[in-house]
């Protein structure tokens, strides 16, 4: 296993980010999130794809959680993360929210890291573009290396979220057009998220709220097709944690008042990750 330099260094205090910034940078990572299909899809697509040839995973000691921020950036032929969690980075490979995986415990649990991860060509050519679900599930072989991360999967039944119409109906209009891809974004405005996705389908939106409400969000609204345009704003967590203050509502109000649409509470099976053992990452 070959090495590279983290840029991240103790002495480097450049790194320190403002509230404001922190919370910019928390949202950036949120329009980041990545699709959430399962554990069995993930380790599936692991198989099947090449392996990370260079990687440093460094404890993170300066950044911790008093404001600087955490994020990741998959890129291509590349992976890379600040001031992570372990279980964050688990939730990546795994296609899992952070409910669904247990057993993690001792120092590792706690502790952040900072990680940088890249595929090399063998014949030193132009590397075919991954996309970031293959770029995440490529961890899972990383986790094993690095953190001898061993654990299996386990069905059960947890809370989730069901996406439902509320009273009144959905208040966007839906296409059968099967030729348009989902596009959507998050970001942060005046201390709010908001969410634009244009023809989506319900189970995609359904997947998007669930990094939101970090419960698994599951559809039964029973509506075919794809929704138009959507737009969702509301409140933000991280921004209220820093003193700022938002007119948006929560994501609960926001989604019944916005959509016509109702996140409500039940119990589910779901496949979870369970650690049988990780530990502190060997040498780079």
């Amino acid at each position: 296993m070959y090495s590279v330099a983290s840029p991240y260094s103790p002495s480097r205090s450049a790194w320190r980010l403002t509230p404001a910034l922190a919370i910019l940078l928390a949202a950036s990572n949120a329009f980041g999130q990545l699709p959430h299909d399962g554990p069995t899809n993930a380790i599936a697509l692991a198989a099947s794809l090449p392996n990370y040839d260079v990687s440093t995973v460094k404890q993170n000691i300066i950044s911790g959680d008093s404001g600087y921020g955490t994020g990741f950036h998959p890129n291509n032929d590349s992976f890379s993360a600040f001031n992570v969690t372990l279980k964050y980075v688990i939730e990546l490979a795994y296609g899992v929210e952070e409910d669904q995986i247990f057993g993690l415990s001792g120092p590792v649990s706690s502790a952040r890291f900072d990680i940088k991860a890249k595929v090399v060509p063998p014949d030193g050519g132009p590397m075919p573009k991954l996309t970031r679900t293959q770029l995440a599930a490529m961890l899972i072989p990383l986790l094993a290396d690095r953190f001898h991360l061993t654990m299996h999967l386990e069905t059960k039944v947890l809370p989730v979220y069901e996406l439902v119409v509320a009273r009144g109906g959905p208040k966007f209009e839906l296409s059968q057009d099967e030729r348009t891809a989902c596009d959507w974004g998050l970001g942060l405005t005046n201390f709010s998220n908001t969410l634009n996705a244009k023809s989506c389908f319900m189970a995609e939106l359904a997947t998007k709220l669930s990094d939101q409400v970090h419960r698994k969000v599951i559809d039964k609204t029973g509506l075919t097709g794809r929704a138009g345009s959507i737009t969702l704003k509301w409140s933000n967590d991280v921004a209220a944690e820093h003193g700022g203050e938002s007119n948006a509502p929560s994501i609960f109000t926001a989604v019944n008042e916005q959509l016509g649409l109702k996140l409500q509470p039940s119990k589910g099976p779901l496949d979870t990750v369970v650690i049988d053992h990780a530990e502190m990452p060997s040498a780079n």
